[in-house]
């Protein structure tokens, strides 16, 4: 609020580069401080083939948090969140019919209320805009 009465008028974009500029710095120091940030230096230096890994996860990583900033601006947090969602239960399935891997039956509970919500949630959207359109 404080930037807009300066006539400032910051874009969803300027505070994802300022929040991961201060993050990054954030972490700079914390690493410094523990000592850990010469020791992961000499890591990437001995073992140069993680260098494009790490290139890859950030990248991953910016254009995922893109996607994210895209869609609280255009939308709404309770749309992200229901995106969010699906896509990691999409992800825990593919996981479990694509690599073999097992659940729980607290674990498929979990799935299946997960996914009752996103259903309700659709379904209350869904009838609040038939109730909109037919007034």
């Amino acid at each position: 609020v404080e930037p807009a009465k300066a006539g400032v008028n910051p874009k969803p974009y300027d505070f994802m580069f300022w929040t991961n500029l201060f993050m990054c710095l954030t972490a700079g120091v914390i690493a410094l401080g523990l000592g850990e940030f010469t020791t992961g230096l000499a890591f990437t230096a001995s073992n140069p083939e993680i260098l494009s890994k790490i290139i890859k996860f950030a990248l991953c990583s910016a254009i995922g948090q893109s996607f994210i900033f895209y869609t609280i601006v255009n939308f709404d947090p309770l749309i992200l969140s229901t995106v969010t969602t699906t896509r990691k239960i999409f992800s825990v399935l593919l996981s479990i019919f694509l690599k073999g891997h097992s659940l729980s039956p607290t674990g498929w509970s979990g799935i299946a209320l997960a996914c009752g919500g996103i259903l309700s949630e659709m379904q209350a959207k869904m009838s609040g805009k038939s109730k909109q359109h037919s007034h």
